[in-house]
């Protein structure tokens, strides 16, 4: 075999391994990114550092592009749009031709600046990689409620948010501000009840809303860092496990999306105000995890608890009006799994 042959065929494996190096890294195990710049170094490592950078760019490329594929879908029209490889290039992607250009030197002059200068860059790319790819968790609570009333004085008694079994007050010192769309005017505590410890919410009055009918809102989001574990709603009864996928869809043999339906439990709500009235409860108690399978690529499988009455059959069936009784509503919980690039 030649030696422009061989450069060919060596340039065909760079941009393949990239490839199949991303498949690894987004359906197997998200720490697989860490072999990216090692990649870039072994293929740098017995050529010239521009033939480095040539195997580094190439590597990029069929990584990016098998990203994208997962992304899109590979009968996608959007399959080439650039900007995921630009942003994905500017971001970390030129630290990856930099590995292969500076790779030769390890090989030529050990004891050199440039060898030094070759596994400095090296260690930083994989560790990099390496921590971006490591799980990362944050945790948002969301209430939402809306009434046809003007109800003034409204108090609510929500199950809280919990790690190990213990409320996760930090969470609840973290108020989401945004004027412009949320409540303000409102006062927080954790309290014991005959269910145990929960979230009470006073809110003096509900905001009228700029729509056709008549409708009062409020709405309160806590958003925090977390750590590595889920954040569930307590206390809860009636547990069923599920385990029911609900939609998924492959790329090859990655599973690019996937719903799926935990399980289901009740909680106790109670809900009091000056006078009675129907209210609509909306409430999200999400653990947001991911971690990086590229520059500008994520893996993220949330896990979310949800309480939702939006329809007059579920008032019918539960009936959420303001008094003095607890009403036991139920739960879903599901993971969605997804990979999301730049413009999700």
């Amino acid at each position: 075999m030649t030696g422009k042959m061989k450069k060919i065929l060596l340039s065909l494996i760079a941009l393949v391994a990239g490839f199949i190096n991303a498949f690894l890294t987004a359906g197997v195990h998200s720490l697989f990114f860490v072999l990216l710049p090692l990649l870039a170094f072994a293929f740098g490592y017995f050529t010239t550092w521009r033939r480095g950078i040539l195997y580094g760019f190439l590597l990029f490329i069929g990584y990016t592009f098998a990203m994208s594929a997962i992304w899109w879908g590979f009968d996608s029209p959007n399959l080439l749009y650039p900007l995921p490889y630009i942003t994905a290039f500017i971001v970390g992607g030129f630290g990856i031709l930099l590995v292969g250009a500076l790779a030769p030197m390890v090989k030529n002059r050990m004891r050199s600046l440039g060898s030094l200068a070759a596994f400095i860059v090296l260690v930083m790319m994989t560790s990099w990689c390496g921590y971006s790819a490591m799980p990362h968790f944050s945790y948002y609570y969301q209430v939402a409620i809306q009434s046809p009333k003007d109800l003034k004085n409204v108090e609510l008694y929500l199950p809280l948010g919990t790690v190990s079994g213990e409320p996760y007050e930090e969470l609840y010192s973290q108020v989401y501000k945004d004027p412009d769309h949320l409540t303000e005017n409102f006062t927080q505590a954790i309290v014991d009840t005959e269910y145990g410890k929960m979230l009470k919410l006073s809110i003096p009055n509900l905001e009228k809303d700029d729509v056709p009918d008549p409708r009062y809102t409020a709405n309160i989001i806590w958003k925090t860092s977390a750590p590595l574990e889920i954040l569930r709603l307590m206390p809860k009864s009636d547990v069923e496990p599920v385990n029911s996928v609900t939609w998924e869809q492959y790329v090859g043999p990655v599973k690019a999306y996937e719903s799926l339906i935990v399980e289901r439990f009740s909680v106790p709500v109670k809900m009091v105000s000056d006078a009675p009235g129907p209210i609509n409860l909306t409430l999200w108690n999400r653990t947001d995890r991911s971690e990086a399978v590229n520059f500008t690529f994520s893996k993220s499988y949330p896990y979310t608890e949800r309480i939702d009455y939006d329809g007059d059959a579920e008032r019918e069936k539960y009936p959420l009006t303001t008094g003095e009784e607890w009403v036991m509503v139920p739960v879903e919980a599901t993971i969605s799994t997804n990979i999301r690039g730049i413009s999700d």
